[in-house]
């Protein structure tokens, strides 16, 4: 196919620097339009120079091969939403019983890392039917739990997989180091403590939490008393737990 493209660009039917996008799309066969959605390319025509494409509300919708190059997404065979429309039921049982591979798949869909309004975008409703957030909440301690996810307290960031394992005392410790202020500390320190069960060195991560934590406790004695109160409470839980006077 890229040679059919290349013999069109030297022709001047097409221009050589849509080659590479034109490629894509038609290796993968699966595109996205930012408005119509996903779309599975049934025709390239090189004659008319168009592919022919079905979209949900525009089956057999014909576009120019320049514009398409330009407007036009390609999705991989294995990207989630793709799969939502040719293997529904695989991911219905994914969702069911394999949590752990169906989120992998949907971060890989995304490069790797996707926010938790992209994964409910990509699941619900055709995979994830009725109550998303019991299904979400379970899900999310799993992935916790597991090392190749990064699961950030804040929950507009972004969940990222890793190929490589990263317990998760050293995930949340090392959040704790790169948050930024009392406020974002003090939420990782909570973190911290409801994942006591999970951690491999409870007081190493209680010692290093109170200490980043103390340490941030001057600079907002002033201003923010009431942030200062709550962290010195999360502190004193962590001192009790390790029976610190």
């Amino acid at each position: 196919m890229r040679e059919e493209f290349e013999k069109l660009a030297t022709e001047g039917k097409i221009r050589a620097k849509d080659l590479d996008a034109l490629e894509q799309l038609t290796e993968s066969g699966y595109c996205m339009h930012r408005t119509w959605g996903l779309g599975k390319i049934t025709t390239v025509d090189t004659v008319l120079l168009r592919f022919l494409i079905d979209f949900p509300d525009k089956p057999e919708h014909s576009m120019d091969l320049g514009f398409a190059a330009k407007s036009l997404s390609p999705l991989a065979k294995d990207h989630v939403l793709v799969k939502v429309a040719t293997d529904l039921q695989g991911l219905q049982e994914m969702a069911a019983v394999n949590h752990i591979d169906l989120i992998k798949l949907v971060l890989k869909s995304y490069g790797g890392s996707a926010t938790v309004a992209q994964i409910q975008d990509a699941l619900v409703p055709d995979v994830i039917g009725d109550d998303w957030r019991k299904w979400w909440e379970a899900v999310r301690k799993e992935i916790k739990k597991d090392g190749h996810f990064r699961v950030p307290v804040k929950k507009s960031e972004p969940i990222e997989y890793n190929e490589e394992v990263v317990s998760l005392q050293a995930r949340l410790l090392g959040d704790m180091q790169l948050a930024r202020g009392l406020k974002a500390k003090l939420a990782v320190a909570m973190e911290i403590l409801k994942s006591q069960d999970d951690l491999e060195n409870v007081t190493e991560a209680y010692q290093l939490a109170m200490g980043l934590l103390d340490h941030e406790l001057p600079n907002y004695l002033k201003n923010q008393p009431e942030l200062v109160l709550d962290a010195i409470f999360a502190r004193n839980d962590m001192r009790k737990a390790l029976r610190i006077e």
